[in-house]
């Protein structure tokens, strides 16, 4: 699959698997017709280009009521009065890079108000099955729409903690993290198989309010500097005890 494309080539390969299809939030390719319709079905999507690394150019628009659209830049809002309005600045935004996608944004749970996602790392050495070998939560900075430690100011917090911690009640953390964990590795599985020399995949996940668990993104190269943050630097001696790149 193409750079430009590899995040929609993703979400394809995955949703080709039916156990993990409803993990998955809805994505098409950015249009009007599609930007317009994901929002009245989900009243929030996600706007990222399909190609596009570290949280960079990520936007997030948002139904009002009134016919009203709210529209996040990183910690920046505005607010518009109709679609036209609102179309006209999403665009600017872009600043011409075509290949967008239009996402159904997820309810993610929050620590202090700002979103959390989690990145769980899958990897394997060459002739032997995918493991799991780290997992981490991502807080967002404050007021920023992407959990992107460095674009957004966050921080880093084990799983267990940052669930413990979230405004969602109920949500027991080893259920959580087994479920994300359980299906990282069905992801990796299903990905391995039409990229067989791979050997390393960060997938960038949630926890909603509910407790259900989603994938938003895999990572083929993804960075590991992230788990020197944690206090507990157990997983990142395992995580670089492997092999990365490909096989």
């Amino acid at each position: 699959m193409g750079k430009k494309g590899y995040k929609m080539g993703v979400h394809r390969t995955l949703m080709g698997d039916a156990a993990l299809a409803p993990a998955l939030p809805e994505t098409r390719w950015f249009n009007e017709e599609n930007l317009w319709g994901l929002l009245e079905r989900y009243r929030s999507v996600i706007l990222k280009p399909s190609g596009g690394t570290g949280g960079y150019g990520v936007i997030q628009v948002t139904a009002l009521g009134d016919g009203r659209l709210e529209v996040r830049f990183g910690p920046r809002r505005q607010v518009f009065i109709n679609q036209k309005a609102a179309l006209t600045r999403i665009k600017q935004g872009m600043q011409h890079r075509t290949l967008y996608l239009v996402q159904q944004r997820i309810s993610l749970i929050e620590v202090g108000g700002c979103p959390v996602d989690i990145r769980v790392m899958v990897q394997r050495k060459k002739g032997s099955p995918w493991q799991v070998t780290g997992h981490l939560a991502k807080v967002a900075g404050q007021g920023y729409i992407v959990t992107n430690i460095a674009r957004s100011g966050g921080k880093v917090l084990p799983v267990h903690r940052a669930i413990t911690l979230s405004s969602a009640k109920g949500i027991s953390p080893n259920r959580a993290v087994r479920d994300l964990c359980d299906t990282a590795l069905r992801a990796a599985q299903r990905l391995g198989r039409f990229s067989p020399r791979s050997l390393i995949a960060g997938f960038d996940m949630g926890v909603d309010r509910k407790g259900k668990v989603w994938i938003i993104e895999a990572n083929p190269k993804p960075a590991l500097s992230l788990f020197l943050k944690l206090k507990d630097k157990s997983m990142y001696r395992r995580i670089i005890s492997f092999p990365r790149g490909y096989g």
